[in-house]
């Protein structure tokens, strides 16, 4: 059985002359919340677009190495880019629901991945089965109609999080997602997170040392585009193994 749901082996990333990762080496585990910490410009966020491969739309991106999911080098000749997205759904910083109704925002990835025709009954299913797993549907079960714009930050958040899941992800990488939050709005997604926890693999970037601490299971800590530390967030924030990791979670570094 399948152990690492993302794997990187020497993995690194040029910005045109920039080299912002160097000889990465990581095991994301199955089914866990693991966290990528490190001060601004570390290549957390570089790491998450490179999983996707939204790297590839600047165009003046090199890697080396290789990154595979779910065991399947995603990076290798003939690998449909299509694919990868179906089955590595990424949230940004800032909600960014589309312009449309709250339904076809959760039915829009489904849609997009399958010409099959939905009947009312089956696309119904789909709306209220998304947006139970993301804590909106007793909320937003009589607004479907209503444009999704129309709702908080933190229930776009979730929107956005609902629109990956008809696909069917293995994998979700969520980068800073509670950034533009208040704290209750951030609660409420990171209790999201831990509802969705054992269902999918979850990678986030965080600068929010307590949210690290709270919302993940195992943590990375990334310096200068090289990975310094990872293993499991409570033992990395109360005996951390390297200097450079006490350093930035006390706060003498970043």
């Amino acid at each position: 059985m399948l152990e690492h749901a993302i794997r990187t082996e020497q993995l690194n990333l040029w910005y045109g002359d920039f080299q912002a990762l160097f000889d990465v080496d990581l095991d994301i585990k199955k089914g866990i919340i693991t966290s990528l910490i490190g001060p601004s410009g570390c290549g957390k966020s570089t790491i998450l677009r490179s999983v996707n491969r939204i790297n590839e739309r600047l165009g003046y991106v090199r890697i080396e190495g290789s990154i595979k999911v779910m065991g399947e080098d995603i990076y290798e000749g003939g690998v449909e880019l299509v694919q990868v997205r179906k089955q590595v759904g990424m949230v940004f910083q800032r909600p960014n629901p589309l312009p449309l109704s709250i339904r076809d925002n959760v039915l829009f990835g489904h849609r997009l991945h399958t010409t099959e025709r939905l009947t009312k009954s089956a696309a119904e299913e789909i709306v209220e089965t998304a947006l139970q797993q993301v804590l909106l549907w007793d909320k937003l079960k009589d607004q479907l109609d209503d444009r999704a714009t129309s709702l908080s930050l933190e229930e776009q958040q979730k929107l956005c999080i609902a629109r990956l899941l008809p696909v069917k992800p293995t994998v979700l990488l969520m980068d800073e997602p509670c950034s533009a939050l208040d704290p209750k709005g951030t609660e409420a997604v990171e209790e999201l997170i831990w509802e969705l926890q054992g269902q999918y693999t979850i990678l986030i970037v965080t600068h929010n040392m307590a949210q690290a601490r709270r919302a993940s299971e195992e943590c990375i800590f990334m310096l200068l585009g090289k990975v310094i530390e990872h293993s499991r967030t409570g033992e990395m924030f109360v005996t951390p193994k390297h200097t450079e990791t006490a350093d930035y979670i006390e706060g003498r570094y970043g």
